[in-house]
């Protein structure tokens, strides 16, 4: 299991907070508005044929409803990934070593450690388990209770991967950028979308980040 585990540090942000994911949440709200739009619009008429106030109230409901539907439908809102300011997915702050944490089912924070990771079923307590992805499969910790091979899960873990790819990149470690850019390439095809993501949304240019270490 991952050696310690803790509420995220002041020096860490969630994925959903940087810049790149900005996209993401763009996307999102939009959707929203125009779905709240739609049923707001659809309220003031049924008024103003004096419909029942039961049925306005019902679609009232019914626009709650629908918004938690998007944001369920959208797992890249609440990606269990967060860096540290001189990781490359923060932009220009690389003012020491990067940091990965991920967090686990139990809501706490543990640092995802050296090389790759995957997931595998837990045949105890069900779910999926983050493990290392070499000759060890080391167990980190329980990541959550949807099965491996959920679309969501599978998204989430080739983003921690390229967090994973880019931290070693800029700390010098012996993973190459160029073996990170060739990672990048094999993982982009499986990240599946919802009807609420369009192709284009999901895409957080990694290229350019790896070309600037490139230059460095």
């Amino acid at each position: 299991m991952a050696e310690e585990r803790g509420e995220l540090s002041v020096e860490m942000r969630r994925f959903i907070s940087l810049e790149i994911a900005r996209p993401f949440l763009y996307r999102f709200f939009v959707m929203l508005v125009l779905f709240e739009a739609l049923l707001v619009g659809g309220v003031w008429f049924f008024i103003s044929i004096n419909a029942s106030l039961l049925f306005s109230l019902s679609l009232f409901i019914l626009g709650v409803l629908g918004g938690v539907f998007l944001y369920r439908q959208s797992p890249l809102l609440r990606v269990p990934l967060a860096v540290n300011l001189n990781h490359p997915f923060m932009g220009d702050l690389e003012l020491g070593q990067a940091v990965v944490m991920v967090q686990f089912s139990d809501g706490l924070w543990g640092d995802v450690g050296e090389g790759r990771v995957r997931l595998t079923a837990d045949e105890l307590m069900g779910g999926s388990l983050l493990i290392r992805d070499d000759d060890t499969y080391a167990v980190l910790g329980h990541f959550s209770h949807l099965p491996q091979n959920h679309p969501a899960l599978k998204r989430y873990v080739i983003l921690i991967n390229q967090a994973i790819a880019l931290r070693d990149a800029v700390n010098g470690d012996e993973d190459s950028i160029e073996s990170a850019r060739e990672r990048e390439k094999n993982d982009s095809g499986l990240l599946e979308r919802s009807w609420f993501e369009e192709e284009q949304s999901i895409e957080i240019e990694p290229d350019g980040i790896l070309s600037k270490l490139r230059r460095e």
